[in-house]
């Protein structure tokens, strides 16, 4: 079955994704992976604390409801950091700095969802558990679907349910840490996003839009439509392909992608590739 990301993979390098799926070369740690692991984790253990900070509300205050996000967002950024903090030495990078790079983005998601809390309460004049319970959107982070009639897999960095008057519509988020463009998205990333967006049409979700989060800017949204739904199906077919061959795929026509690419001095050796391929045959075989 294709996951979603790997349909991002194989618009960026076909070849790439062969190597890493297929061959099962292994990709080296490096910096980036460490901060986006950082990144992802702060927003689930974030996410997963939601409930309790909501139960705890009990009066009409805004810089008290701000407050109780403020310390339990700076307390889970800072556990995450330290409990990283090998992985950040190995590339020498500082646990403060890191801190303070990331601190701005969840201050912000700290604010945003104490003022809907807020506004929340003075739609409904309820507290505590009873707020929780009846408080939308709900938040829940890592969330797999799976369809066998599109052959398709998906982790959703972030799932939003929103609730009104009992009709519920989700939208999926996913979190980047790395560069983005000055409009829209990454076209890895678009076709990401609409693959989440049909796996929760086909678990029978209402889904209108998805978004991304790079870090740094404001939500960036997507709609579903037919092109963009039969560009992921096509996709899905080319992707499953290339995971089911036993051939190389040719390198990129874009060879500003293999100037930073981890896989790049396997990659280019003929001599690697050839016995490598050849084990998969024999593999295959037996």
């Amino acid at each position: 079955m294709v996951s979603a990301t790997q349909l991002a993979s194989y618009l960026y390098c076909a070849r790439k994704l062969f190597l890493s799926n297929v061959l099962l070369i292994e990709e080296p740690s490096k910096a980036e992976i460490v901060k986006g692991r950082i990144w992802h984790e702060t927003y689930e253990y974030m996410n997963n604390s939601e409930e309790s900070i909501v139960s705890s509300i009990n009066v009409k205050d805004h810089q008290e409801i701000l407050d109780l996000y403020l310390k339990s967002y700076s307390k889970i950024l800072r556990n995450v950091i330290i409990r990283n903090k090998t992985k950040l030495k190995e590339f020498d990078l500082s646990m403060i700095d890191i801190f303070k790079d990331y601190w701005p983005n969840f201050e912000k998601e700290a604010k945003e969802h104490a003022l809907n809390v807020l506004d929340f309460i003075n739609r409904h004049d309820v507290y505590g558990k009873e707020l929780w319970k009846r408080l939308t959107p709900k938040i829940f982070s890592e969330q797999k679907f799976r369809s066998e009639r599109l052959n398709l897999t998906g982790i959703i960095d972030v799932l939003e349910v929103h609730d009104v008057n009992g009709e519920k519509s989700y939208i999926p988020i996913e979190l980047k840490t790395g560069k983005f463009p000055d409009k829209g998205m990454w076209e890895g990333h678009r076709i990401q996003l609409g693959a989440y967006m049909l796996l929760l049409e086909d678990a029978g979700k209402n889904v209108k839009e998805a978004a991304i989060k790079y870090k740094g800017v404001d939500k960036r949204s997507l709609q579903m439509n037919t092109f963009l739904k039969d560009e992921i199906l096509s996709l899905v077919k080319k992707t499953d392909s290339v995971l089911k061959s036993l051939e190389l795929p040719p390198y990129t026509d874009n060879k500003n992608k293999c100037k930073t690419c981890p896989y790049k001095e396997k990659c280019y050796d003929e001599k690697i590739m050839a016995e490598l391929v050849d084990t998969l045959k024999q593999e295959r075989k037996s």
